[in-house]
């Protein structure tokens, strides 16, 4: 990201990141960067994850937060990191949003795009909240739930379903 401290400190200059790839040669110390996007389709893009199904083995496609316009973020990007084709879901006029969530339809589901990007919406004109349930496959909205209260932009969650929660009584 350039400036490299936008994050943390206000800055005139426009923000700028760039989705890379980066190896480390552990025999030789060396390492490699590889923009992952092309410079023409380049977005900033944060808050990214994976499929947790697959997390510590090769994987093609990564769910980031497009942060846009900074620092709010107005939906996400499906991103292939083979091939740095990109797929965009907009929360719409005014929305804005935290960081996806990928949630693999089950323990055992073979696709790494098998499941659902759960995002926390809100709508500055409405000031109401939503959970959106967005397919991760083709980015379709499969659901929305309206929630009774605002959750703030920089939320950051996970998500338990039931036996994983008994496990930690």
């Amino acid at each position: 990201m350039t400036p490299p401290d936008s994050i943390f400190n206000e800055s005139d200059e426009s923000l700028k990141s760039v989705l890379s790839e980066i190896r480390l040669n552990l025999k030789t110390g060396k390492s490699t960067r590889r923009p992952i996007m092309l410079e023409s389709e380049q977005i900033n893009l944060e808050a990214g994850m994976v499929n947790r199904n697959r997390l510590g083995r090769k994987t093609q496609f990564a769910y980031l937060a497009i942060a846009e316009p900074w620092p709010k973020v107005s939906g996400f990007a499906k991103v292939d990191v083979t091939t740095g084709e990109v797929k965009k879901h907009f929360y719409g006029d005014r929305r804005f949003g935290g960081e996806p969530f990928f949630l693999p339809r089950g323990k055992n589901s073979e696709s790494e795009e098998d499941g659902f990007i759960l995002a926390f919406v809100h709508d500055e004109r409405t000031w109401k909240s939503e959970l959106q349930i967005v397919n991760a496959k083709n980015l379709q909205l499969e659901a929305s739930v309206k929630l009774p209260t605002r959750v703030p932009y920089g939320f950051h969650g996970t998500f338990v379903n039931s036996e994983e929660l008994a496990k930690q009584v």
